[in-house]
């Protein structure tokens, strides 16, 4: 839990509008308060599923230019709908892109479509993470290293 005075420094708000928050506004007062204990349980959880997709044994893997297929796409993997359908999301944008089909993009489909919904979520935040460190000249080396559980 978070003291008043940490709330006041961290979120750059006065004691005056902190307290006046108490009364107009208790539910932001209290995430405010415990802000810390929910960046912790995030924390864990990000944890926990890092260490999922390190043990993972039956990912049939990806071949680096699937992936770099597939981040080319820029998926719309905002909500865990599109997350859950990621091999739906990816072929729409595939044929969108293509117009045709080949076994390339069917391959990754496939390969996509047999990731259970834990793996397709790591994947997708990991497109995510990519995306917003990607410079072009390190583009190769930062999927390697976030997708290395996924690549051959």
């Amino acid at each position: 839990m978070n003291t008043i005075k940490e709330i006041t420094e961290k979120f750059e708000v006065t004691r005056g509008t902190l307290h006046n928050w108490k009364t107009t506004k208790p539910k932001l007062y209290e995430y405010l308060l415990n802000s810390d204990d929910q960046y912790e349980k995030y924390r864990e959880v990000n944890i926990l599923l890092e260490s999922y997709i390190k043990t993972a044994k039956d990912i049939e893997l990806f071949e680096y230019k699937e992936v770099e297929y597939i981040f080319s796409l820029n998926l719309d993997l905002k909500d865990l709908k599109n997350i859950e359908n990621l091999h739906l999301t990816y072929i729409n944008k595939s044929f969108k892109i293509e117009k045709e089909s080949n076994e390339f993009i069917l391959n990754i489909y496939k390969k996509l479509e047999r990731l259970n919904l834990i793996e397709k979520y790591i994947f997708a935040t990991r497109l995510k993470t990519v995306t917003n460190k990607i410079k072009k000249e390190e583009k190769e080396s930062l999927i390697k290293h976030y997708f290395k559980e996924f690549i051959s």
